[in-house]
């Protein structure tokens, strides 16, 4: 997986403080993630926040595990004490367009089930069949442009083919689709990327990824990686399991 998010960090002054947004007020940098994407679901691009000083590289991480499309992240930090954040979508058209077949592919997989398991496994199991991993992106990753499909959840439901970073945030769009709830779960050191869920109140994690076969062998699906606890996949996965489990409340209105 390559991060190919960028960060920009911008210190401004403030001027013309009138024609500033109102802030929001924003505790930490998880909390500050859940207000942004609360405005880019209403349609905005930008929010302003006020509270502790936001680390930008938590806030960029937490961004990155809730909302599932490709972006940027530019911060302006302001005399006040206000930072803004602006989120810019890479290649947005294509983008909605994944969401949108997303939306027909988990109404299609689902169709009949009601048990919350049993719609993750039909989820994971249809992108793993629509998708091939793409070995020439993945073993050339230092010379492609980190915002190209395949690191897009457009890049694994349009085109079928896609590195982890694609599968990851395709399946936060299917599982939004079937009215399930998903996050996106990174590491440098790993270089990849994958999924986390709760059910019933506990944390599992899905690898999308790793339970495709390479070469590809078509209908075939590992489960290899499907539904793991946290002990489970640190035999062979590291990552900060603590930051992603307050995300996590975060999400899904859990009290800390």
């Amino acid at each position: 997986m390559k991060r190919w998010l960028c960060l920009l960090l911008l210190v401004g002054t403030l001027s013309g403080c009138s024609l500033l947004m109102p802030a929001e007020t924003a505790s930490t940098p998880i909390d500050a993630a859940m207000k942004t994407v609360d405005v880019l679901a209403d349609g905005s691009d930008s929010i302003r926040l006020r509270g502790a000083e936001l680390d930008g590289d938590e806030l960029f991480q937490a961004m990155e595990a809730v909302w599932p499309y490709a972006f940027t992240m530019g911060m302006t930090v302001y005399g006040d004490g206000t930072t803004e954040v602006k989120i810019e979508v890479a290649d947005q058209a294509r983008q909605e367009q994944a969401a949108t077949l997303a939306r027909g592919m988990a109404e299609q997989a689902t169709e009949g089930l009601t048990d919350e398991r049993e719609k993750l496994r039909a989820l994971h199991d249809a992108l793993v069949r629509h998708c091939v991993y793409d070995v020439e992106t993945a073993e050339n990753e230092s010379s492609v442009d980190g915002s190209s499909a395949p690191f897009t959840a457009y890049g694994a439901l349009i085109d079928g083919k896609a590195v982890c970073a694609g599968y990851a945030r395709a399946f936060v769009l299917l599982c939004q689709a079937a009215g399930l709830d998903a996050i996106y779960v990174a590491d440098d050191s790993m270089n990849h990327g994958w999924n986390a869920v709760r059910v019933d109140g506990e944390t599992y994690f899905i690898d999308c990824t790793f339970d495709d076969p390479v070469p590809d062998q078509g209908e075939y699906v590992s489960d290899d990686y499907f539904m793991l606890t946290t002990e489970q996949l640190q035999s062979t996965h590291v990552w900060d399991a603590e930051f992603y489990e307050r995300v996590m409340d975060a999400k899904w209105g859990v009290s800390t």
